[in-house]
């Protein structure tokens, strides 16, 4: 009997031991400072401010702005989640949860229009993260959009794994950026108005390929890891708007916050609305390896008002 439970712990230990080695694999380095800037800013000369507190509204968050809020040293580490909501520092919802702006940076962002105009105010209260932009990391702060760009790092694999298109065998020296694993996510004040965003928009390179980093684990560690079920909220573009009218969202993919009417003094309408905004480094992408934990960041977010009309054709 004593042999038996000996045995079964024994065995427990082991089962335990695999386990937070796979983890710790999956994690293998620390969180890092990568953020070396993020600017918030209105895309177009909307009618519209931005705010961290509800109560001071300004035409752009800055730097300083945001890291008042945040931490001045925000930090990402490689974590997961399948709503946007929810993180976990590990590949499985057993494991221990991650902390905002110490594993993941999180932010409210309310947004206020005014108006003279309530034709206007109710044409632009959709609100949008837009325009789409993939700049150089070294020429980020010539362009105003939303993107996230990074230097890249250059690593040597110490064993053979699949890309995805081919076998890359051990020792090749190749450059990964953390840009391609980043993922933000907007939860609005209601389900239909959250969504994560892939940045890099690469719906083949997705959450939870076998491919690339998984493969890259799977044979460092010989253990198959279960893939859980891709976020179903997730998009891989941002909201079109019409080519023949800049103000005609021709969906509502990156619709951030449909703004409320809370007052009208003095002949100005005046509508508010917010989200929570996060950005993390999705541990399940398929290029979240070791090296992009040392990559550098600069991050930009362009918001966007204007209306929506679901029977608008170009």
């Amino acid at each position: 009997m004593h042999k038996k439970l000996y045995l079964l712990i024994i065995s427990f230990l082991c089962v335990t031991l695999t386990l937070s080695t796979t983890v710790y694999a999956w994690f293998s380095l620390t969180r890092t400072n990568m953020i070396e800037g993020i600017e918030i800013g209105i895309s177009l000369d909307d009618n519209i401010t931005l705010s961290l507190d509800g109560i001071n509204y300004h035409k752009s968050i800055s730097n300083d702005d945001l890291f008042r809020v945040i931490g001045t040293n925000p930090n990402l580490s490689s974590i997961t989640s399948q709503d946007g909501i929810t993180f976990y520092k590990g590949p499985l919802k057993t494991t221990a949860r991650a902390t905002p702006n110490a594993d993941y940076i999180s932010f409210n962002l309310y947004f206020r229009l005014t108006s003279e105009n309530p034709n206007e105010s109710a044409h632009l209260k959709y609100i949008y993260l837009a325009n789409r932009m993939d700049p150089l990391y070294d020429e980020a702060e010539n362009y105003k959009g939303t993107f996230i760009t990074s230097i890249g790092k250059y690593w040597t694999n110490p064993i053979d794994y699949h890309d995805g298109l081919r076998v890359i065998p051990a020792g090749m020296n190749r450059l990964y950026y953390a840009k391609n694993a980043v993922r933000i996510s907007s939860i609005g004040q209601n389900s239909a108005q959250s969504f994560i965003y892939d940045v890099s928009e690469d719906r083949y390179r997705g959450f939870g390929k076998t491919f690339g980093a998984y493969d890259y684990y799977k044979n460092r560690l010989g253990i198959e890891l279960e893939i859980p079920e891709a976020p179903t909220n997730e998009i891989f573009s941002l909201t079109k708007f019409s080519k023949l009218q800049n103000d005609v969202a021709l969906d509502k993919k990156s619709l951030l916050s449909e703004l409320q009417l809370v007052s009208y003094e003095n002949g100005i309408y005046t509508y508010q609305g917010m989200t929570t905004i996060n950005i993390w480094l999705e541990g399940w992408d398929a290029d979240a390896f070791d090296p992009i934990l040392d990559d550098k960041l600069k991050i930009s977010l362009s918001i966007k008002a204007a209306r929506y009309d679901e029977t608008y054709t170009e």
